[in-house]
């Protein structure tokens, strides 16, 4: 990664997992070996290969993103979860939303669906 430009963030408050690039405004945080604890659908997952040498990375889908923040707000400790969900569903209209209903429901426990973020 720092061969690529990218830094660990470092300070009070900052990930210790992610890396930024600076001149890109480019960041990320590396999670887990497994996404969203193998509640991820495969078919779901872009596998990003030959970034750089030898090396790949994979990416979750947008739905699981708006998943996650749903199942944080679900919590009842992260309010701004639910404007981050619908910031994303604005973002990618072409969202697939069967998909999406399912994975809100699963990290909410049932709680929220597509309709509290559209």
């Amino acid at each position: 990664m720092q061969q690529n430009g990218f830094v660990r963030p470092f300070g009070p408050g900052k990930a210790t997992r992610g890396w930024i690039h600076p001149e890109l405004a480019l960041g990320f945080e590396v999670v887990a070996s497994v996404p969203m604890d193998g509640s991820v659908d495969r078919d779901h997952i872009l596998l990003i290969e030959d970034f750089a040498e030898g090396g790949g990375f994979a990416v979750i889908a947008v739905e699981d993103l708006i998943a996650d923040r749903m199942g944080q707000y679900a919590s009842g400790s992260a309010p701004e979860m639910l404007g981050q969900a619908r910031a994303l569903l604005a973002l990618h209209p072409d969202a697939d939303m069967h998909y999406l209903e399912r994975r809100i429901r699963e990290e909410s426990m049932g709680d929220y669906g597509v309709e509290d973020i559209t």
